[in-house]
């Protein structure tokens, strides 16, 4: 089957080290190990392709006009950043829909997976000139999204748009699900609706290893972790204090270090956290790392942590959850969102009330005295994903809600004349 895929969100790079950007890569590949013939279509690649992989990847970048106008806009002291974005990703899907059609038709795919992107038309407005499926991906409401962090100067057309492209989906994956509960409150028939969370390669991060902890200064104390981006909504300045209170009531010597994978807005707050918490011996900011090394990372942590704080719509379907357990990594998380259906309690990791910093010292404590306790958590946790969360079985999804679709289709649709 050749499927083409496309990933036009300007702030994924397939390329890059961003969790949506592994996303892409490792379901595309999974899609090409079981056979098919993918094609990524994005507007930005970001650099080389990461050692290992060879899915092709083509670039349409903004064009020259595109880019004028929203430099433009944002120079207009009576316009805004974001109306400047939005008319730049309205301008893109519309002119994308023509510069995408003859790799098309060359490629002749017999579908279009795409991640949904704010104001992205193209995909669907593509699968319906060429009679083929159209599977819509939805990672997160962005509407609701970015009107809330990033003000949007055109919200009730965005939502508009979001609806309509929604509707006209043939079939639509959320990564949640209260993301899908969602899906389906905007209009959308529950029965082409289909909950997939993220996946993880469970042999890539069961053979981390090496002399990772040696190479960082860490000594024989047990390591707590976590490994993402850093931004306000994922907990960890909770972390910090957790380490910190546990500080307190058992003395420097007796404290776990904590090791931080990963970098981004939220850098300097945690710092000063560390600061105030008197800890600066006891942790270690990696910064940004490439996702191939992250295995050896993981490795490196005794218990791993996922620390998110409470929030009235969390639909986070978190990548790093799945490759905690999958390095066979005793897992503390909040209890939250999706996260509630993917660790059982006791079984296969830890859960706390988001945000409660005591609860968190204290799971940290019980498992740093509790070292076989923390082998039987990271086995069956390892176990669990191997069973059930493998960007394989994703894959296997897809195919078969792309095949329902097909077999729902004219073998000969008359849009498909022009790709002979």
């Amino acid at each position: 089957m050749k499927i083409a895929y496309l990933s036009t969100d300007f702030g994924i790079p397939v390329h890059g080290n961003k969790g949506a950007s592994i996303h892409v890569r490792e379901l595309s590949a999974s899609l090409a190990r079981q056979g098919h013939e993918i094609e990524i279509v994005t507007c930005r690649a970001g650099g080389d392709a990461p050692a290992g992989f060879a899915v092709p990847v083509h670039e349409f970048a903004v064009e020259r006009p595109e880019r004028l106008l929203a430099g433009s806009l944002q120079d207009d002291p009576g316009a805004s950043e974001s109306m400047a974005k939005e008319v730049r990703s309205m301008l893109y899907a519309a002119n994308l829909r023509y510069r995408l059609l003859p790799t098309l038709c060359r490629m002749r795919p017999d579908a279009i997976y795409e991640r949904y992107s704010l104001l992205g038309t193209t995909g669907v407005e593509l699968a319906r000139e060429l009679g083929i499926p159209h599977i819509l991906e939805v990672n997160a409401p962005l509407s609701e999204e970015h009107a809330r962090h990033r003000g949007s100067a055109f919200p009730q057309m965005i939502r508009r748009t979001e609806r309509r492209i929604l509707a006209a989906a043939d079939q639509v994956i959320a990564v949640s699900e209260p993301l899908g509960q969602w899906i389906v409150e905007s209009g959308v028939d529950p029965d082409r609706v289909t909950v997939v969370p993220n996946g993880v390669d469970v042999d890539r991060f069961a053979a981390g290893g090496g002399d990772l902890r040696r190479r960082l200064g860490l000594d024989d104390r047990p390591v707590v972790g976590f490994a993402g981006t850093l931004k306000g909504w994922h907990g960890t300045e909770t972390l910090v204090r957790a380490i910190g209170q546990l500080a307190r009531q058992r003395g420097l010597d007796r404290t776990p270090h904590l090791l931080i994978v990963g970098d981004g807005p939220q850098r300097l707050n945690l710092e000063g956290a560390v600061a105030e918490a008197g800890v600066e011996s006891l942790v270690t900011f990696t910064g940004t790392i490439p996702h191939d090394e992250m295995p050896d990372y993981l490795v490196a942590m005794d218990i791993a942590v996922a620390p998110y704080d409470a929030s009235p719509d969390f639909y986070f379907s978190p990548l790093k959850l799945f490759e905690y357990m999958a390095a066979a990594r005793p897992v503390i998380a909040a209890g939250i969102g999706q996260i509630e259906d993917c660790l059982r309690d006791g079984v296969t990791g830890l859960l706390y009330p988001p945000g409660d910093v005591d609860a968190l010292a204290q799971r940290i404590g019980a498992l740093v005295d509790n070292p076989a306790r923390r082998r039987a958590l990271g086995e069956a946790a390892q176990a669990d994903v191997s069973a059930n969360r493998t960007w394989s079985r994703n894959a296997g999804i897809v195919v078969d809600l792309i095949e329902r679709e097909r077999a729902h289709l004219n073998p000969e649709p008359v849009l498909n004349e022009g790709m002979r």
